[in-house]
Order: structure tokens, then C-alpha cells, then sequence
């Protein structure tokens, strides 16, 4: 299921869905997802998803509208206000940063 949700950032996932995927009920599911990985459902998804965002970043010149779609953000403001979470700079500056200009 981690390799599967991986794969398919860009689509909507919630517990509910990630707990049929992985033909459980939802607190099973929780609990086991919670002593397999160590961090909630929600918070590995995001990690998962700045982590991929980082990549594109790094590795594309695709502009960042493409990137918060492809790494499941549903919109440039949202993948904007995390990014600014975790790393304390936008996407614009790391990609910047990131290639030395």
C-alpha cells in the first residue's frame, strides 16, 4: 500500500481509502500504518509529497503549478504553504537555490 500510495501522489487519498486499499478498517489500519512507519497517515502523505516536489524542483523545469499537481497538493497556494512549513522558503527560491542561481 506505502508503495502504491508512492506511486500515486497526484490522486486525493484520505485514512478511509488508504484502509480499504489495504483491506482493513480504518483504526487497524491507523495503528499498524502508525508502527510501521512512525508518523500518521496525513503527516508521511505530506512528506511523501514534499519530498517529490523537491525532486521536480531539482530535476525539471516544469513550473510549479505542474509540480503542486503532480505531487498531489490540489493547488500552488497549498504546496506553497507547506513548503514554506518545512523548508522556510518557497518553491521559487529552492529551485533557485537548488541549481545556483
Amino acid at each position: 500500500m506505502l508503495d502504491w500510495a508512492a506511486r500515486h501522489l497526484d490522486m486525493a487519498h484520505s485514512l478511509d481509502s488508504l484502509a480499504t486499499r489495504a483491506l482493513m478498517s480504518r483504526r487497524s489500519f491507523t495503528r499498524h500504518f502508525r508502527q510501521h512507519t512512525g508518523p500518521t497517515g496525513g503527516q508521511w502523505l505530506l512528506g511523501q509529497r514534499l519530498a517529490l516536489a523537491q525532486r521536480l524542483l531539482e530535476t525539471t523545469a516544469q513550473p510549479i503549478e505542474r509540480i503542486a499537481e503532480r505531487a498531489g497538493f490540489g493547488s500552488p497556494l497549498s504546496m506553497r504553504q507547506h513548503f514554506g512549513v518545512a523548508f522556510n522558503t518557497t518553491p521559487s527560491m529552492y529551485r533557485r537555490e537548488f541549481r545556483g542561481g
